[in-house]
């Protein structure tokens, strides 16, 4: 099933045109639609370059696969999807994964459980540590890319 989204009529309205994407991408979820085309328009793309900013949003870029500009049409986008099964996604629930992150103070190579499903849910996920060799308190940013890696940052926690 392929969507259409024209965003010609309502191009000055940025709230609209916020809605329209945020409905387009949602529609295609629960459809399960294969691909989303969204007009922008050749103009002088603005336009397009708000759709693209919109389509990176972590919260967005989660629900589809990748984004295509039109070659022979510069004022056209797909946005192509890909479902999963109700079974895979029940698997992908349950990974944990354990991932390391280096000690803001000592430098020292710690590891953490994460659980993929909810970073995908949430985006990210803010963690207190304390670290196990120096005890130093190491505020943890945690994410999971689309290749279900999980990617750790350390800063000081120290308020």
């Amino acid at each position: 099933m392929k969507l259409k989204l024209d965003l010609h009529e309502i191009y000055s309205d940025g709230r609209k045109i916020e809605e329209a994407l945020q409905d387009i991408i949602e529609q295609a979820v629960t459809k399960r639609a294969s691909e989303v085309e969204i007009i922008p328009g050749k103009g002088s793309g603005a336009l397009k370059k708000s759709v693209l900013r919109f389509l990176d949003r972590p919260d967005i870029k989660a629900q589809y696969h990748r984004v295509d500009k039109d070659s022979d049409n510069w004022g056209r986008l797909f946005v192509y999807f890909r479902h999963e099964s109700f079974e895979s996604k029940k698997t992908i629930s349950a990974v944990s994964q354990a991932a390391s992150y280096t000690c803001f103070c000592c430098q020292a190579e710690n590891r953490i459980a994460c659980e993929i499903s909810l970073l995908h849910e949430y985006g990210t996920e803010t963690r207190l540590v304390e670290c196990p060799s120096c005890g130093s308190p190491n505020l943890l940013t945690i994410r999971a890319n689309r290749q279900n890696k999980v990617i750790v940052s350390a800063i000081s926690g120290y308020k």
